[in-house]
């Protein structure tokens, strides 16, 4: 059996299964200047970003990046290439890009409560997949009714 080989570097980029043999078509957290984004991984590390970084990423991800609702306030984006599907459930593996959006729909500056919701919202969708003998958390992208 081969093995899974995930990559989560904080990079929304880069970050998914590298190798996930039957694939379906570090920060630490401190402050910086101009904390305008939060990156979190599904395994539970997270850094801020400023401006210039947030750009960078969301220019970076192009056309391969995708956009979900976490709350009426936070909105994270990732990268198509991190999505596995599951029986009945798309699931995230990586890391994300998560920004606070104000009702004029700009970006806001993040304060510690922002960090701290924006990760408790992400982190309590988490479940744990199991792949062989591997177990890893994910993100579940969207339900499909199944009856």
């Amino acid at each position: 059996m081969e093995d899974l080989m995930i990559r989560i570097e904080l990079d929304p980029v880069n970050d998914k299964i590298v190798n996930f043999p039957v694939r379906n078509n570090s920060g630490d957290g401190n402050d910086i200047k101009n904390v305008k984004a939060l990156v979190i991984g599904t395994n539970g590390e997270y850094r801020t970003v400023d401006t210039d970084e947030m750009e960078k990423i969301m220019i970076a991800l192009g056309t391969k990046s995708l956009a979900k609702s976490l709350s009426d306030d936070y909105v994270m984006m990732y990268s198509a290439e991190s999505i596995i599907n599951a029986e009945f459930t798309r699931y995230l593996v990586g890391s994300v890009l998560v920004m606070k959006i104000g009702k004029d729909s700009k970006f806001k500056d993040l304060t510690d409560f922002d960090i701290d919701m924006m990760r408790t919202f992400f982190e309590m969708n988490l479940v744990t997949l199991t792949y062989g003998r591997e177990k890893f958390d994910a993100y579940p992208l969207e339900y499909e009714d199944v009856a």
